[in-house]
């Protein structure tokens, strides 16, 4: 029986609730039942990531893009071949058409606006976004930045919140749509749902906001929810595809231009490691050339820290 981690929500470091006047408990409670009555009574995987809940991963088992590919690929006697998909069309470079259809629905809980801004700017292969406006739903707190080096400096945006709240929904003096202009940035948005096609998730989500470098602290947190949790329902799917579209990728990238254009021998490499051309011939290559040309700068948000 799925059970909700609250605690990894509730006691998350950089999450500031406002219990005092909404109900949080009882909401997650509610979410909790009605995940099971919704989702797993249905038979669907339920994953939790901290924040992050995937709800519902269709291509279960892998089969539906295994039927996918065998038709793809003319394959007609083994169509429950669950490996085609990845050693045959991925490996081999070809469309990912068998996973464009398939998505992963998210649930996403104590999750700041600034992160829901950047999750949904992804339009192509996101079928669904599902988040209450702010006529009739108020925020349940605020989110410390990641990057903030003095927290008590914003101790002041939760009593903003408050007040909006008590504002529209207390002493009712002004509508929410109205008292919601004075929202500081960083509110966390009431529970919300986010559904990303397979194919948009490796090639662009967690490509943009997890392998490459110089996304938020905040955004990158809740995105490797995302990548744990998918995971967690198909460890060795998702573990070929970050093999293939992984943080590596730049490395690789820039090694390969670095070499052709400055002309590198093994001497020069194990010049720049410190090493001698001796030891050099005992390493492995791959590691020396990822440690020396394909080492990369650090981003503007790795100087920040």
């Amino acid at each position: 029986m799925f059970t909700l981690d609250k605690s990894a929500i509730l006691t998350h470091d950089r999450l500031k609730f406002l219990h005092d006047v909404v109900p949080i408990e009882e909401h997650l409670d509610n979410i909790e039942k009605f995940i099971r009555i919704c989702y797993e009574e249905q038979g669907w995987h339920i994953a939790q990531s901290r924040r992050v809940i995937a709800l519902r991963a269709t291509d279960e088992d892998r089969l539906s893009s295994a039927f996918k590919a065998s038709l793809y690929l003319g394959k007609y006697r083994d169509m429950a071949n669950t490996s085609r998909f990845l050693q045959n069309m991925v490996a081999a470079g070809h469309s990912y058409e068998p996973i464009r259809g398939e998505t992963v629905l998210f649930l996403y809980i104590g999750v700041g606006k600034t992160v829901y801004d950047h999750l949904v700017t992804y339009t192509v292969g996101r079928p669904t976004r599902i988040a209450g406006g702010q006529r009739a739903n108020v925020p349940w707190g605020f989110e410390l930045p990641v990057e903030a080096k003095n927290p008590a400096e914003y101790d002041e945006e939760l009593e903003r919140i408050r007040n909006v709240i008590r504002l529209a929904k207390q002493d009712r003096v002004e509508q929410m749509q109205a008292a919601r202009a004075k929202l500081p940035v960083g509110y966390i948005m009431p529970p919300f749902l986010m559904e990303f096609s397979e194919e948009a998730l490796i090639r662009t989500v967690f490509r943009q906001r997890l392998f490459e470098r110089g996304a938020q602290g905040a955004t990158v947190d809740v995105v490797t929810d995302m990548l744990n949790a998918c995971l967690q329902i198909d460890e060795e799917k998702w573990s070929f595809l970050i093999d293939y579209h992984g943080p590596h990728l730049q490395q690789w990238e820039k090694a390969m231009r670095s070499l052709r254009r400055d002309h590198y021998t093994l001497a020069d490499i194990a010049e720049k490691l410190g090493i001698s051309v001796e030891e050099a011939l005992q390493q492995n290559l791959y590691d020396l050339l990822m440690e020396s040309v394909g080492k990369l700068p650090p981003s503007m948000w790795d100087k920040m820290k």
